[in-house]
């Protein structure tokens, strides 16, 4: 049988930044993990584990908090580990939230590509799907099938002649990841006044997310790619689905899907039991079809 190793990173990786909301400097740092204890955050001396019951705030990102510590805008960086097929990993940070980078999560997976992927001895353990689980909020939903393999699609409709109605699928194939990992968080001009008004987006600005004027690009660069927005709605579904803690192998359609949506999906998956915890070796069709970073 095919088996597939837990993995962490071989040595530490130290990443500073900016945060996108807070605006504060921040400091991270990433500490090489042993096999089942997962991806936790580190905030003050205090362990917050990266999974949905610590999700906690879903204002245009996700926060994880425990003790009255939290870590703000996780999602990227949680992308960035399932690409990579990261298991185990400490995260310290010294702000509320994880920097923004360039609002894409490829530079989180050069850095731990840099730091190089350590096999453990452990096999790796996979969330598949075992029916179907539905949530929605008005017109936006997100349905789970079971399924052989990994394949998980956004469907994005604006009013808005670039973003437009155009969707997306992930398939769990290298060649599709880094297309995804590139793409850039964004926003609309006339929701910067709001999100300042509100304490968000405090350290946003064109370096590190695309902002739109109507149907225009202000950043100088254009967009990376033409469905660069649909694709970062994408990452974000990525990252708040691992969430669950485990890589899942199912169907998964998110129409207009936020974070707050994908959380309720995640915790529904758990509450109502809808997933079995397997071995790679159980799973056959993980042969040939798993992200190696």
């Amino acid at each position: 049988m095919f088996c597939i190793k837990q993995r962490t990173i071989k040595k530490e990786i130290e990443i500073k930044g900016i945060g996108l909301h807070t605006g504060q400097s921040v400091s991270l740092k990433m500490y090489p993990a042993n096999a089942y204890d997962g991806i936790n955050f580190v905030k003050n001396g205090t362990v917050i584990p990266a999974f949905v019951e610590y999700a906690t705030g879903f204002e245009f990102s996700t926060t994880l908090s425990k003790n009255g510590k939290m870590v703000k805008t996780v999602e990227h960086l949680m992308a960035a580990l399932y690409f990579t097929g990261i298991d185990n990993i400490f995260i310290e940070v010294d702000a509320d939230e994880i920097p923004i980078l360039d609002g894409s999560a490829i530079q989180f997976v050069e850095k731990i590509k840099e730091a190089g992927i350590k096999l453990l001895e452990d096999e790796k353990l996979y969330a598949v799907l075992s029916r179907e689980i539905v949530v929605k909020e008005k017109d936006k939903f997100i349905i789970g099938k079971p399924s052989p393999s990994t394949v998980i699609t956004y469907h994005a409709k604006y009013n808005n002649k670039i973003i437009g109605d155009r969707k997306y699928t992930y398939s769990n194939l290298k060649e599709d990841f880094e297309n995804i990992a590139l793409a850039r968080t964004y926003c609309f001009l006339e929701e910067v006044e709001y999100l300042r008004r509100n304490g968000l987006a405090k350290g946003g600005s064109l370096e590190n997310a695309v902002v739109f004027e109507g149907d225009n690009v202000l950043n100088p660069e254009g967009l990376r790619f033409e469905d660069e927005p649909v694709k970062h709605k994408l990452l974000d579904l990525i990252g708040d689905l691992y969430l669950l803690g485990f890589p899942i192998v199912g169907d998964i359609y998110s129409f207009k899907g936020g974070h707050r949506l994908n959380a309720s999906f995640v915790r529904k998956l758990v509450d109502e039991k809808a997933f079995e915890v397997k071995y790679s070796t159980e799973i056959d069709v993980l042969k040939g079809n798993q992200l190696v970073a």
